[in-house]
């Protein structure tokens, strides 16, 4: 038998797979650190920002658990069950259910005054790490975009009132975050409808299934910013619907960003639906105006603090921010050359170009369109205007005075031939934004920061007082140092009060009768007055039981003891024989 021919062997099978040449393993090995190493470029910035603000935040948190007269009523109504806090808010302070309704759940983590302002800290630290990526969105990727970012991240951080409601236990933190998320869903679903415009010029050089595909993702990311936007625009409203105001301001925002009718039909429709979800709280509040019947109509004062607020608490501080601020605004002259129809060139372009979404269309209606408009109502028609309610205002100018350092610093590096020192205009903002305003930091963080200080007296009586003494809140008012410390008023007989707040539905209950009181007074050899101080200037006060109750300590009784704190006073009365 002849042997087959090594010509017909069946060949063992060789693979095809090659192996991947040597540069292109060692660029992917490089691959890996690259990634992370540009991650943590991303991230700096956010972090550093972060832990600045959870550092001013956690820094002298607990204030010797005194509490202000806002602090009081969220510590009393967080506290209260379910059916009563709906109770309340049917009658008073609806505007606040939302935050009652979230603290009554983190009274789980604890009571202490400390521990309730905890979700403001973290709302701060939340609101300092967005700031810093929208303004760097705003400003470009680049290096100038992450000292954008960073500086005005640290303006948030280092800010006094920024701390100071950090550091309270009230909704205003909240929204400030509510309101950057709210630029930040705004921001992407603008740059998403432009990039669905750009697409839909394209289509014809893909296949029609691949357009279909591209099409259809489009509009589900367009969909998906928008129903996060009306989202953050809900919530904040329900927080506090001050923030509808914000609206206005995103309206300028949208109208200068030119991205076609499409994106203004959007913004239109979800800002709307909104509106209409919140129409509940707005009726509801509507049918509360007593609650503000004590906001007087603003003046220049007022324009001159909220004018602090936003950019420093000094004046060399707060003119520093404005140098700064005042940089992101200055035109660039390289938009005088452009093209009608084509993308203007050059540095600074994607900041200054004419439409699009800039930092000055951006913060600067944020900065004014807001408080201007609660102060323009609160001239003309019911005085609404306290300028916590538009404390978010600062975030814009914040984003402007980040944006304006770094831009200073683009100048200063370019003048010197000195890249290095474009660092230099933001350093200096940081550290005199830092040294000018520690004072009013250190101030922030005590008692006597707050304009009612009812700890205070609460711990006193709480340490003093005999079983059996009286107590008599002079006036109604100052019954808040009761529900907010409640264990230090044990023991003692609140002898005015008739029906208590929580059945109410009011913070200040429902004191007797006079003459149902003045026996209860003299049957009590101790009484401790809560409130004003009973005195010669009382003979001076109308006809009242204010006026009555404070005739009979006078002369029925001796002062023993008195104590002044934050505008409460706390006095013993024993009666005499």
């Amino acid at each position: 038998m002849t042997e087959r021919s090594t010509r017909d062997r069946p060949r063992p099978a060789v693979s095809t797979v090659r192996r991947p040449a040597p540069a292109a393993a060692a660029a992917a090995r490089r691959a890996g650190p690259a990634r992370w190493a540009a991650a943590a470029i991303w991230w700096a910035p956010v972090a550093a920002a972060a832990a600045v603000m959870a550092g001013f935040g956690l820094w002298g948190l607990a204030r010797q658990s005194a509490m202000g007269n806002d602090e009081a009523a969220s510590r009393w109504a967080a506290s209260l069950s379910l059916a009563q806090l709906a109770h309340l808010l049917r009658h008073v302070d609806a505007v606040h259910g939302l935050y009652y309704l979230l603290l009554h759940g983190w009274m789980a983590a604890g009571t202490s005054p400390a521990v309730l302002r905890v979700p403001s800290v973290i709302a701060m630290v939340a609101a300092a790490a967005l700031m810093v990526i929208l303004a760097r969105r705003l400003t470009g990727p680049g290096r100038a975009g992450q000292l954008a970012g960073l500086f005005a991240g640290l303006v948030v951080a280092l800010s006094p009132v920024v701390s100071y409601y950090a550091q309270t236990a009230r909704s205003y933190a909240l929204v400030y975050v509510c309101v950057l998320g709210q630029c930040l869903a705004l921001l992407s679903a603008l740059q998403a409808e432009h990039a669905g415009a750009e697409q839909a010029g394209t289509e014809q050089a893909g296949t029609e299934l691949a357009t279909t595909e591209l099409a259809t993702t489009g509009r589900a990311r367009i969909a998906g910013w928008w129903l996060c936007y009306g989202a953050l625009v809900t919530v904040g409203a329900y927080l506090n619907e001050m923030t509808l105001l914000v609206l206005a301001a995103h309206a300028i925002t949208v109208g200068l960003a030119r991205y076609g009718r499409a994106a203004v039909r959007h913004w239109a429709v979800t800002s709307a639906v909104s509106v209409a979800l919140v129409s509940p709280l707005l009726w509801l509040s509507a049918t509360q105006q007593n609650a503000v019947s004590w906001i007087p109509r603003p003046g220049a004062h007022d324009v001159w603090v909220l004018y602090h607020d936003y950019f420093g608490s000094t004046l060399a501080g707060a003119v520093l921010v404005t140098a700064c601020a005042a940089a992101a605004l200055v035109p660039s002259v390289r938009l005088r050359r452009t093209v009608p129809g084509r993308p203007p060139r050059g540095r600074g372009a994607r900041r200054y170009r004419p439409g699009g979404v800039s930092v000055p269309s951006m913060a600067v209606p944020l900065l004014l369109v807001p408080a201007g408009l609660l102060l323009l109502e609160s001239r003309t028609g019911l005085p609404l205007y306290q300028d916590r309610y538009v404390l978010y205002g600062q975030a814009g100018a914040a984003l402007l005075a980040g944006a304006g350092a770094a831009r200073a610093g683009q100048w200063l590096a370019a003048a010197a031939r000195r890249p290095e020192l474009i660092v230099l205009p933001g350093a200096v903002l940081c550290l005199f934004a830092l040294l000018l305003q520690f004072p009013a930091q250190e101030h922030a963080r005590l008692p006597a920061s707050r304009e009612f200080n009812f700890g205070g007296p609460s711990f006193y009586l709480a340490a003093h007082s005999r079983p059996g003494d009286a107590v008599l809140f002079m006036n109604s008012f100052y019954r808040k140092a009761e529900l907010a410390y409640p264990a230090q008023f044990r023991g003692t007989s609140d002898i005015a009060l008739a029906v208590p707040p929580a059945d109410a539905a009011s913070f200040e209950g429902t004191d007797k009768p006079l003459q149902a009181v003045i026996p209860l007074m003299l049957a009590r050899r101790r009484i401790w007055v809560i409130g004003r101080l009973p005195s010669l200037p009382s003979l001076l006060l109308p006809p009242g039981p204010e006026r009555a109750e404070s005739l009979l300590l006078l002369s029925r009784y001796t002062r023993v003891t008195k104590h002044w704190y934050t505008n409460v006073c706390l006095s013993l009365w024993v009666r005499t024989g």
